[in-house]
């Protein structure tokens, strides 16, 4: 007779324990969740279910590219943003809850400045696996999402997951490097708001980075390229509707100030301000268009 989901917990929690993985039994419940299709909670309502033969090789699969030090997400190939859900795999970086803030603060702004029916155009650059642009078309239901990545493989990601959470209607994906691919599409001075988590990490941190992060997730999308902060303001400023279009930028840790500091000096925009994630770690830059 084969092991019970409790069996199987309490093993896979301690594999991981002596191998470090940080918080071991979350992970072993998300993988044995993934496996047989329960939430967390429904595991511990089925501890007694025995578990197949061809559960236990998957399980013993998953365990094995988890020690390889693959992120879990990748390992199961989908994780949760904003109450999404998302297919991940390396063509894009893992949406973090951090990024949350900023679309929590977009849905905010609009739905205190915006009457429901109004109609929305956003940009969002380097959309990744479109977890913020999906999130925003998802909740603002009269929006109009322009996203934009630099990578095509992330764009067919970002597809995949618009098709999941069935918004692609309200999302066109164009492949470029920031503004560029919106050239002739006659949207100066009409857009609502410019969104980006862009790459920040300095490429001199890359050692200190966790091996999860830096062997696995693309490069492309962690690394910074000097200027690249200013370049987005500076296009945002002449797509941005004058008095009301938002631009709202994910930071790295310590770069919310000199962001603002940036934005501040080009005298083109107004109520600068830096909101900070539930870690209290200053996160996010909003500024209003003049």
């Amino acid at each position: 007779m084969g092991r019970t989901i409790s069996e199987a917990l309490k093993s896979t929690t301690e594999i991981f324990w002596k191998k470090d993985i940080e918080s071991p039994r979350v992970e072993a419940e998300l993988l044995i969740g993934h496996i047989l299709n329960l939430k967390r909670t429904e595991l511990y309502l089925n501890s007694q279910r025995v578990l197949s033969s061809n559960d236990e090789e998957r399980l013993k699969h998953l365990i094995s590219e988890r020690l390889k030090g693959k992120p879990l997400q990748y390992v199961i190939g989908e994780t949760e943003f904003f109450g999404l859900k998302f297919k991940v795999d390396s063509r894009a970086l893992i949406p973090r809850p951090e990024t949350e803030i900023l679309v929590s603060k977009v849905i905010e702004y609009f739905k205190k400045e915006k009457k429901e029916s109004d109609h929305l155009k956003i940009i969002d650059i380097g959309t990744g696996a479109g977890n913020i642009a999906i999130a925003l078309a998802y909740n603002l239901k009269n929006s109009f999402i322009h996203a934009i990545d630099i990578s095509s493989d992330a764009l067919s990601l970002a597809i995949e997951n618009a098709e999941i959470n069935k918004v692609k209607d309200r999302i066109e994906f164009l492949c470029g490097d920031l503004f560029a691919p919106l050239k002739d599409k006659g949207l100066p001075g009409k857009i609502d708001a410019v969104v980006s988590n862009p790459p920040y990490v300095q490429k001199e941190e890359k050692e200190i980075l966790p091996k999860e992060v830096r062997d696995f997730e693309p490069g492309v999308a962690l690394f910074a390229e000097e200027g690249l902060y200013q370049r987005i303001a500076d296009q945002s400023s002449i797509y941005l509707r004058k008095g009301e279009g938002i631009l709202v930028l994910e930071t790295g840790y310590g770069q919310a100030q000199k962001v603002k500091n940036m934005i501040q000096v080009k005298g083109e925009f107004a109520s600068i301000e830096i909101i900070k994630d539930l870690a209290g770690i200053e996160r996010v830059v909003m500024a209003i268009k003049k």
